[in-house]
């Protein structure tokens, strides 16, 4: 008797609460909503009658976790709400989150793993995952990579501000000459203005490294809840065919917007 009342309650605690489980899936319709939502379309949304919508969003709002409209009676998130997301978006640390995924992309691509972020001097490499058998590059933890001549560099400046990187664009400009750069590469503003709004529109850069001849790579960026680049995931390998269609660029960029998700970022509709 003792045992299946154990067992029952193992079973239960598995199963969870089910009036919390409804009551996240209401939540979770007004977080997906770019708008505050009437009680009918809240309703639709998690396939529930409104009369018992109705009394978990009044318990919501009581709680703070949502508030309502006097004037139009929609419902959206309140300051409860706001208060928990921000505090969970402070405990993220997304380099940390960012390690296991990098590690599991260089394994499974046979592609070098590179993060890096953007430091006093530009993109600063903070991480590399060897993959196997390794990939020769002449890069370490601290290498600060040019903006035009680098996936990663370019993916920072697509997302930046202009005026954050202007100075830098201005510089590598002048001192293109010195460099054998590859026919991807920018060489003027408006060739490097174009090449920016082309990585925003595709979400990630690709081209051959102009630091290490010979190889190919591949950058996604990791975005905010205000859209801000915080951090750019590469793979670099000698691989010929690393292109738009390369299974390795579509695990990368499913890996930053999973990342991305989890900084708060939602995309624009």
């Amino acid at each position: 008797m003792a045992a299946k009342a154990g067992k029952d309650t193992r079973l239960a605690n598995r199963r969870g609460v089910q009036s919390i489980d409804i009551g996240m899936r209401i939540l979770e319709a007004l977080a997906a909503s770019d708008e505050a939502l009437p009680l009918k379309a809240i309703s639709e949304s998690v396939g529930m009658a409104s009369s018992n919508v109705h009394r978990y969003l009044a318990s919501f709002v009581r709680a703070g976790l949502l508030r309502q409209d006097p004037d139009s009676s929609r419902y959206d998130l309140g300051r409860l709400a706001l208060r928990i997301g921000l505090a969970a978006l402070s405990r993220i640390d997304i380099l940390e989150m960012a390690k296991p995924e990098l590690k599991r992309l260089a394994h499974d691509s046979g592609l070098l793993g590179i993060a890096s972020v953007f430091g006093d001097q530009g993109p600063t490499i903070v991480r590399l995952q060897q993959s196997s058998p390794p990939v020769i590059l002449t890069l370490a933890l601290g290498t600060v990579l040019p903006l035009l001549r680098s996936p990663s560099g370019l993916v920072f400046l697509a997302y930046m501000p202009e005026e954050t990187t202007r100075e830098m664009v201005e510089r590598e400009l002048v001192q293109g000459s010195r460099y054998m750069l590859t026919p991807s590469t920018p060489r003027t503003p408006e060739e490097v203005a174009r090449t920016a709004a082309n990585i925003r529109k595709a979400g990630f850069a690709i081209n051959d490294v102009d630091v290490s001849p010979g190889l190919r790579a591949i950058a996604c960026p990791i975005l905010d809840l205000q859209a801000n680049v915080v951090a750019v995931l590469s793979l670099t390998g000698p691989d010929p065919t690393l292109g738009p269609d390369h299974p390795a660029l579509h695990d990368l960029a499913a890996v930053c917007r999973r990342l991305s998700e989890e900084a708060g970022y939602r995309p624009s509709r």
